[in-house]
């Protein structure tokens, strides 16, 4: 794992297809009531509380089924982003750790982190004039190198509106990643 800290335009608009993983935690909290405290050793979760957005849907509802099938693309990597389900966004995940099987289909992931990025809200004074603030974002980079399945565990933490970590979780998941031409 590494982190990146861009200084170049060209870093911050790389040719990329974005993934991003809901996690619905207010779901995995009532069926986890007490999570393990300790990164090092995180929870592994069952599916079906996870759900991604720029992937190959399930053919299963509710979920991923254990797998996330990339769709064919022409971007040469794709970053993946992790978010919560939350009205009042009561909590927010961190993806902390990505590890990758041995099969060879992807690169070693890369954790990228953009300081001071800009962010843009609703304005109720003048709904049609956004303001603007900033914040830091991250992603996961990650680069295929082939055609097939990579077992990954994806490890995270979900914090609550005080940053403090309410559990640490780890995903035991498939990426699955189209070849050249492929339908998928």
């Amino acid at each position: 794992m590494s982190t990146d800290n861009p200084t170049t335009a060209a870093d911050i608009t790389e040719q990329a297809s974005n993934v991003l993983l809901i996690v619905d935690a207010e779901t995995l909290l009532a069926r986890y009531p007490a999570p393990n405290g300790d990164p090092d050793t995180p929870f592994v979760i069952d599916d079906g509380f996870i759900f991604g957005f720029g992937v190959i849907p399930s053919a299963e509802p509710g979920g991923t089924n254990g797998s996330l099938a990339l769709p064919a693309s022409a971007a040469p990597v794709f970053h993946l982003r992790g978010r919560t389900v939350g009205l009042y966004a009561e909590h927010s995940v961190v993806i902390y750790d990505l590890r990758i099987g041995e099969a060879g289909v992807l690169a070693p992931p890369q954790l990228v982190a953009h300081s001071q990025r800009p962010l843009f809200s609703p304005n109720p004074q003048a709904p049609t004039e956004p303001l603007m603030t900033q914040a830091d974002d991250h992603y996961w980079r990650c680069q295929p190198l082939s055609a097939g399945v990579e077992p990954c565990e994806l490890s995270f933490m979900l914090v609550d509106s005080n940053c403090e970590a309410l559990g640490y979780f780890k995903w035991l998941v498939e990426l699955q990643v189209p070849g050249e031409g492929s339908a998928a």
